[in-house]
């Protein structure tokens, strides 16, 4: 059995479901919300800070965008530097092109003769200059561009797709799909080595797999490569020899479904899986049976293998979650990270030996995540654009490429001017009063606004600082008065000088006395409910004159509850006393004190028969002062309460028409059932002469079979809805 490293999420996101949310509490007293954790940081909005996986906000990095008029609406695909601070950068979408960036300048370089996106670049030096080497994803071509701009035909081979390619001397490698590894030679490459339309470069096979995809390529030391897959998240390490022969193994079978990116340095190993789903699909630790394993965010799928149809780039939103991993000089496999919300894209080693990982949030902020050696994590740059799809880092050069709304940033990691972090809105659940807020860190200003809709608008209340701020003595922390209205939400945001931290901030609210609310009264042994749920009575089941009275109640304040119980009996004329028309005539039943549990029994007998109805009043007087105290109340439907057995009438036995008659009433229920035994044997059945059980009061006519001569004995029985049983006996002469 194969041991798969999992992708952890939930331990690492069980916040997701309660950052943010006021503990339960009544609604007499503060409430608070509490945000404290890198978890609930991370759902609010950044600029210019770091969040870190110790749950600080620290003053971050800065950036430059550049203007990108070229570009359009194409995203930036890849990247790569040249040893001369040149970056290089392949787009896609409307139409692949290949520009260059230097000197903080953006200028477009060549235009390929293709439908595709570029999907890899690197760079091939030459005695001219620096040629830059673009592969594009559907149709398995390599093109050569000189620094003039000039484009040529460099190598075909044979693959739906190319992934990656990197250059070591005078040969390229080449990961495609399905999945292969490809060495091409430079004097197999050319125009002059193309001798056919249709022929193929010249190429060797150095490893090859089940895998659909061989979707990332790192160069590890001299002559060793290592190659991840999809549709399973497999990392293979490649060995070259001198002759140039290659030797794989499997590194690490990773839960999820691609090993999106690799980068290596210093010996250790990165790598970024994701677990891609589509719609409602679930794919954790599965097999991705659909073409969309491998295929770049923001487009549709390629077509499947032996299609001449270009692949669609129209705008499609992937849903995923990630893990980043670190493998060491050991093999030890550790999780650095782990995203639930979206998908990891590219990586880069920076100089420290630290990690950077380019995300993706379908529909939200797009991330670079930066791992230190030492494992701490922090949100190192959020931008507006939901995709961050290539890094180009080193030394000297640290860009950042974007894809929808394709952008192109250049990062300094001098503290950013203007940096400031707005917090996710915060729920009060009810319009409520804010107080104060206390929060600890070192150089910050604080403002705060509010609304009562989610999304804030021109309708929120303008940003407006903290009043009379003031440092706790004894525990160093902050605390001021929140201005913003009264509201259901409320917003902070923290502005940064050049050494600003935040590590903690608490906002004290007191949410609007919300009223509790009766929903429903029920009656267990109702008799006229019962009858209604065809419920037949049954001489087996216990005549109890004790009832069950139920209610439930919504509570939106979790408030501690009282309620009290009344019961009035129902009369036929609403001016009579203890009639229906307002409350008159009811009778608490419930006791002096109020009570705290949904439910009480009633005696029956201690009222009466008749029909009744039963009030229920609740009360959050328990967590509020008087004043401010809120009631509701609910009465039940009409219910019967019966305890009076029905009463035989007019018993007679013709001996002559062998006809037996009798009549029985009810003080108010209906005759429910009714029954014969002769000479104590089996009760059978019996009907009304109307032939329907449906009043207080029922005739019977029953003509006996023939019996034999002498005495019998007769027992009439019925019962009403409410269960109470009569009989009677009659002593006959049959001839």
């Amino acid at each position: 059995m194969k041991t798969r490293s999992p992708l952890i999420f939930a331990a690492t996101f069980a916040w997701l479901a309660m950052a943010g949310v006021p503990e339960p509490a009544s609604a007499g007293g503060t409430r608070s919300i509490r945000v404290t954790t890198y978890q609930e940081f991370a759902e609010g909005q950044d600029q210019g800070v770091l969040i870190t996986s110790q749950g600080d906000v620290q003053s971050g990095w800065s950036t430059t965008k550049t203007d990108l008029p070229q570009v359009g609406d194409d995203a930036i695909r890849t990247m790569v530097a040249a040893p001369d601070r040149t970056i290089y950068i392949g787009t896609g979408g409307e139409s692949p092109n290949v520009h260059i960036y230097q000197a903080g300048k953006l200028r477009k370089l060549a235009k390929l003769p293709t439908t595709t996106w570029v999907s890899a670049l690197a760079v091939r030096a030459t005695p001219t200059g620096n040629h830059v080497l673009a592969a594009t994803v559907a149709d398995g071509r390599i093109f050569d561009i000189a620094e003039d701009g000039k484009v040529e035909l460099w190598a075909t081979v044979e693959a739906d797709h190319i992934w990656a390619i990197q250059r070591e001397g005078n040969q390229t490698i080449v990961a495609t799909a399905p999945g292969r590894l490809l060495l091409i030679q430079d004097t197999d490459c050319g125009p002059t080595a193309k001798l056919g339309a249709n022929q193929k470069t010249k190429s060797k096979i150095l490893f090859e797999s089940p895998a659909r995809h061989f979707l990332s390529l790192a160069k590890g030391e001299p002559g060793v490569y290592y190659v991840g897959t999809s549709d399973e998240a497999i990392l293979y390490r490649i060995t070259l020899d001198k002759e140039g022969r290659a030797t794989a193994r499997a590194t690490h079978d990773f839960a999820g479904n691609e090993v999106r990116a690799v980068a290596a340095k210093d010996g250790k190993i990165f790598v970024a899986v994701n677990d891609m789903q589509r719609g409602d699909t679930q794919l954790r630790g599965t097999k991705l049976t659909v073409p969309a394993a491998g295929t770049a965010p923001g487009v549709k799928p390629a077509p499947p293998s032996g299609t001449t149809a270009p692949p669609s780039t129209s705008p499609v939103e992937k849903k995923g979650r990630g893990g980043l991993f670190r493998i060491d000089e050991a093999g030890r496999v550790e999780q650095l990270h782990a995203i639930s919300d979206g998908f990891f894209n590219d990586l880069a080693v920076d100089e420290d030996g630290s990690v950077l990982a380019a995300a993706s949030t379908p529909g939200g902020r797009g991330r670079v995540y930066r791992a230190l050696p030492d494992r701490t994590v922090m949100t190192a740059l959020e931008f507006k654009e939901s995709d961050v799809l290539a890094l180009a880092w080193s030394q000297t050069e640290r860009i950042v490429g974007t894809g929808s709304a394709a952008g192109l940033f250049q990062v300094q990691t001098k503290p950013a001017t203007g940096a400031s972090y707005q917090s996710k809105v915060l729920d009060a659940t009810a319009i409520a009063r804010f107080g104060a807020l206390r929060f600890l860190a070192e150089g910050v200003r604080v403002e705060t606004r509010s609304g009562n809709v989610q999304k804030p608008d021109a309708a929120w209340s303008a940003w407006q600082p903290l009043a009379k701020v003031a440092r706790v003595a004894l525990t160093g922390e902050q605390t001021g008065e929140i201005g913003s209205p009264p509201g259901r939400y409320l917003q902070v945001r923290f502005l940064f000088a050049e050494k600003s931290v935040l590590k903690d901030f608490s906002v004290y609210y007191q949410p609007l006395n919300q009223r509790p609310r009766l929903t429903d009264v029920t009656i267990g042994e109702d008799p006229l409910s019962r009858l209604a749920k065809g419920v037949k009575p049954s001489y087996l089941r216990p005549k109890s004159p004790i009832v069950k009275i139920r209610w439930k109640v919504e509570n939106p304040d979790e408030d501690d509850l009282n309620y009290r119980v009344f019961i009035r009996r129902i009369q036929s004329t609403s001016a009579a006393p203890g009639g229906p028309a307002g409350d008159v005539g009811f009778l608490r039943i419930s006791g002096v004190d109020p009570l705290t549990r949904t439910e009480l029994d009633l005696n029956t007998e201690t009222v009466g028969d008749g029909l009744y109805e039963v009030k229920v009043t609740v009360s959050d007087e328990r967590s509020n002062q008087t004043d401010l105290a809120l009631t509701h109340e609910l009465s039940s439907p009409p219910f019967l309460i019966d305890n009076r057995r029905p009463e035989w009438l007019d018993v007679r036995f013709d001996a002559t028409s062998q006809l037996v008659s009798a009549r029985i009433t009810d003080s108010a229920s209906p005759i429910t059932d009714l029954s014969l035994s002769i000479d104590g044997g089996d009760f059978q059945p019996l009907t009304s002469r109307d032939g329907i059980l449906d009043s207080p009061s029922e005739e019977i006519e029953y003509k006996l079979a023939r019996l034999s001569p002498g005495a019998h004995t007769l027992l009439l029985r019925g019962s009403d809805a409410a269960d109470n049983v009569a009989t009677t006996q009659l002593v006959i002469q049959a001839k």
